[in-house]
């Protein structure tokens, strides 16, 4: 395998369930928040629930953009994003967090079996590589991560 792959490999799983130098992986943080709060909008932003789904969102289009064969359009990525969410509904929450984890698996299992050609490649109807698009994606969830923390702080206080 690929050294640059089994790296990101690596940075997607610190990520997610690790260890980060920055802090807390995605789910320490997330398994601290109850469905009460995650649907708490502080300052009319975005909720942790929304920030949770849009974090799926772009997952998805990250997979379907490795998986070539594939014929999601980039735009039912962006029709999709920060989709309207009934706050009412408290299975949103854990059916979310179940998705998270399916991104991780598949993501995981996707970059295992990635041709690493793919990293220097222009990503279908984008104007940046799949290298690009894969450090992009890790920035992503930390960016949103650092959101979630400081939502959940602001609930707590």
């Amino acid at each position: 395998m690929n050294k640059e792959i089994q790296y990101l490999i690596q940075l997607y799983q610190t990520a997610y369930d690790g260890d980060p130098w920055y802090g807390k992986s995605i789910k320490s943080i997330l398994s601290e928040i109850d469905k009460d709060t995650a649907v708490k909008k502080v300052n009319d932003q975005h909720s942790i629930l929304e920030l949770l789904y849009h974090m799926i969102n772009w997952r998805e289009f990250t997979i379907s953009r490795l998986d070539e064969g594939k014929n999601t359009t980039a735009d039912s990525f962006g029709e999709n994003d920060w989709q309207l969410l009934d706050h009412k509904d408290l299975t949103l929450w854990e059916r979310g967090l179940k998705l998270l984890d399916a991104t991780q698996t598949i993501l995981i299992e996707t970059l295992k079996k990635l041709n690493p050609e793919i990293l220097d490649k222009i990503v279908a109807e984008r104007k940046y590589d799949g290298r690009h698009l894969l450090y992009g994606l890790l920035e992503h969830d930390v960016y949103h991560l650092g959101q979630i923390a400081f939502i959940q702080k602001s609930v707590r206080a």
